[in-house]
């Protein structure tokens, strides 16, 4: 199950990237993409309450040698910019506003912000396609004790077994402050229309 969610991180970097690549750097979209990308692809790599880490796994190698250096840059970029707002990569200023004669009339905060470069990005992408395939070979020969641990289980145990809990609620109750399980639960939010309203094109029939 850990891999699994380690892989769903990493799949959800590598959409979020391909977005950013294709939207180009001077689209809006490129700054939360890439950013998004980064959260996304540190996930594995941090401390989490309810899964192991994926450099802390046995049998996970190691980030390849010649993507460490990537890797790392991601990992800072992520520490410092993304979560947090500590490198010069990010400028706040005060700027003084002047009138004709050189007079000062106001002040306004301005913040001058270096997104990802596109070098990096590509760099970047390359990093993610190559965690995707450490982990898709860890998972296969857990799949395969599996398939063969089920092929050796009869009806009536599979008809018996616990299936994943399932809660609706309505989208004003939406909260992430509930951790994750290892009994699997899941809460799907669904909008309530009022009389009348007007639904969004893409919920048209």
């Amino acid at each position: 199950m850990d891999l699994t969610s380690h892989a769903n991180d990493l799949s959800e970097a590598s959409h979020a990237l391909a977005c950013a690549l294709t939207a180009g750097e001077e689209s809006e979209l490129w700054m939360p993409l890439t950013s998004h990308a980064v959260t996304a692809y540190i996930r594995p790599f941090i401390f989490s309450n309810v899964r192991r880490r994926l450099d802390e796994m046995p049998g996970i190698p190691a980030v390849p040698t010649a993507l460490q250096g990537v890797h790392d840059i991601i990992r800072k970029y992520r520490n410092t910019t993304i979560a947090h707002s500590q490198s010069n990569l990010v400028l706040p200023l005060p700027v003084a506003i002047l009138n004709a004669e050189g007079q000062g009339i106001d002040v306004i905060g301005v913040t001058v912000i270096h997104s990802m470069p596109r070098a990096v990005a590509e760099s970047f992408a390359n990093l993610i396609g190559e965690m995707e395939g450490i982990v898709e070979l860890a998972t296969q020969p857990i799949l395969e004790r599996l398939r063969i641990w089920l092929k050796d289980q009869d009806p009536e145990t599979i008809d018996g077994w616990e299936l994943p809990e399932v809660i609706h609620a309505i989208d004003l109750e939406f909260t992430a402050a509930h951790r994750r399980r290892r009994i699997p639960r899941f809460t799907s939010y669904w909008r309530i229309e009022q009389p009348g309203e007007d639904l969004p094109e893409h919920f048209s029939g």
